[in-house]
């Protein structure tokens, strides 16, 4: 009963740290209970019975938003919903922390090795798998949870969130190690004769070597980030100082996913986000037209799938959104694009100047089951929205007018390799198109700000994110919200931003700390093959 108590415990702590309660301190220690109990179960069948356990808690704290989204926004009967929440989030989840903990307890040695780089390896590279597996999504990760600590998480340029990761979960197994050794001196000092003082010494050195390193794990990141934001702010200090600042308009319709999809009133919010897009937002658009154009330049982005029906874009509406924009502006809007000759559906963004130019970017990774069905249908249809989506193949990084831009629609921002080829491409700053609105009030419109936050940090981008109901914010290259919506309600948010060229450590060479984590691993089954000759 105690060991499900600590995996009760662990899940809890695993998902306070995230929004809603946002107590990110916890993450240092949540997976600790955990491992604990994975070190004291004394038979293969316990550690597996527990790890299930703790997967199944893993789903329900962190997910269950999933099976209430699938109830009431897709509007799926009841035992159709705790289906599909079985099949799609809680057998995933199980099938992998499974595989950890099994090759946790055939890797498993007492040793600093273990606790300080298998662990977190082993840890790094499940979670990994949720981006490489078609029908998962990599959500939940543990680096998202300290993105409120911003000066934590700047060493996310270097090493990317799969390093921050990395570090939070070795913090977690170094203090199991450190309590067992703490427990082993305890009981070694109270059978000790009272004349032999050398194997105390010992054993305290060798307890205290886990707590030095769990220190320098949390103190080299923060004093890197003090020295990361005062530098990366003076950089863009300097740029805003030199008149490089461009104008961001986010515009939050809130519009009711009803709304959007009933197939009624199309026009009508069209004209309503023109309106709230203007330089006098809240008047009925006027067409510009000569010097009225040549107003400062101005990026204006909407949501995804704003402009939803693909039978009324055509020529002459783009070239009337282009004459109310203004000749200096560039708006980024989601909707479709259906192939006429293959009736191919894509969910895109479009790119559209009032010089005259449109341009677009069809997503590359679709969500699961709701944008494309990769093992079963579980989905009904929803009004007139498409139920199958085609993956575009258009370029990560989009040549629009005055600068390049890195294209990327809702879920895409979980993916931190995908953003980062875009950066690499060229992208001066990073633009996230989203639909949260099926979220509810649940943690994920938190969890997804938070991502597309660190997306900044690790590529030293500046980020516009625009929600239908939020969260819509300006994201500084440090992670940190310039300015930002509030969630449900119809707003503009307007901020400047400046574009930059400079390519991070991470930008530039990638994940290597999922290469690292791949040759620890190999070490550690090296290790073991040796030890059992």
């Amino acid at each position: 009963m105690l060991n499900i108590f600590y995996i009760l415990i662990s899940v809890i702590l695993y998902a306070i740290s995230f929004p809603k309660f946002n107590l990110w301190w916890f993450s240092f220690i949540a997976l600790a209970p955990f491992f604990w109990v994975l070190d004291n179960a004394n038979s293969a069948f316990k550690k597996i019975f527990y790890g299930i356990l703790w997967c199944l808690g893993f789903s329900f704290g962190m997910g269950y938003w999933v099976f209430f989204t699938i109830l009431n926004h897709y509007e799926v009967p009841f035992a159709k919903s705790v289906l599909f929440f079985t099949l799609c989030v809680v057998i995933p989840v199980v099938l992998i922390y499974s595989g950890f903990v099994i090759l946790y307890r055939f890797l498993h040695r007492d040793r600093l090795f273990f606790y300080a780089l298998v662990v977190p390896s082993l840890w790094v590279l499940a979670e990994y798998l949720k981006g490489v597996v078609s029908f998962l999504i990599p959500w939940g990760g543990i680096e998202y949870a300290l993105v409120p600590f911003p000066e934590f998480i700047q060493i996310a340029d270097l090493t990317g969130g799969y390093g921050i990761m990395f570090i939070v979960v070795a913090v977690n197994s170094l203090f199991v190690y450190f309590i067992k050794n703490l427990k082993s001196v305890r009981t070694a000092s109270i059978n000790q004769d009272k004349g032999s003082h050398t194997t105390c010494a010992i054993s305290v050195v060798h307890v205290f070597a886990p707590l030095i390193l769990i220190i320098l794990l949390i103190v080299i990141p923060v004093v890197y980030g003090m020295h990361q934001l005062r530098k990366i702010d003076l950089s863009v200090a300097q740029e805003y100082k030199a008149g490089q600042s461009v104008q961001a308009v986010l515009v939050q319709g809130n519009f009711s996913t009803k709304e959007r999809w009933s197939g009624m009133g199309f026009y009508q919010r069209v004209m309503n986000y023109l309106e709230l897009s203007g330089e006098n937002p809240g008047e009925k658009p006027v067409e510009k037209r000569g010097d009225e154009g040549q107003g400062g330049k101005r990026v204006i982005v909407w949501p995804e799938n704003t402009l939803n029906s693909s039978s009324k874009l055509n020529d002459a509406l783009f070239v009337e959104i282009m004459r109310y924009i203004g000749e200096d502006s560039l708006l980024i809007s989601g909707g479709l694009k259906t192939d006429q000759t293959t009736n191919k559906v894509f969910n895109s963004a479009y790119f559209i100047s009032g010089a005259g130019r449109l341009l677009r970017y069809d997503k590359h990774i679709l969500l699961p089951y709701s944008e494309t069905s990769p093992l079963i249908d579980l989905l009904d249809t929803y009004y007139s929205a498409p139920n199958e989506f085609t993956a575009g193949r258009t370029p990560f990084c989009i040549n629009a007018p005055g600068g390049k831009v890195g294209a990327s629609i809702c879920f895409e921002i979980l993916y931190p390799g995908f953003i980062r080829q875009s950066v690499k491409d060229g992208a001066a700053y990073l633009v996230n198109i989203s639909n949260d609105s099926w979220f509810g009030d649940s943690p994920m419109p938190y969890i997804h700000l938070n991502a597309a936050r660190l997306r900044a940090v690790e590529n030293r981008r500046f980020l516009l994110r625009t929600s239908n109901s939020g969260f819509s914010a300006i994201i500084s290259p440090t992670g940190i919200v310039t300015k930002q919506s509030s969630l449900f309600t119809k707003e503009r948010v307007q901020g400047d931003f400046v574009k930059l060229d400079q390519l991070s450590f991470y930008a530039r060479y990638g994940n290597l700390v999922l290469f690292g984590s791949a040759m620890i691993l190999l070490a550690a089954l090296i290790q073991v093959v040796i030890r059992r000759d």
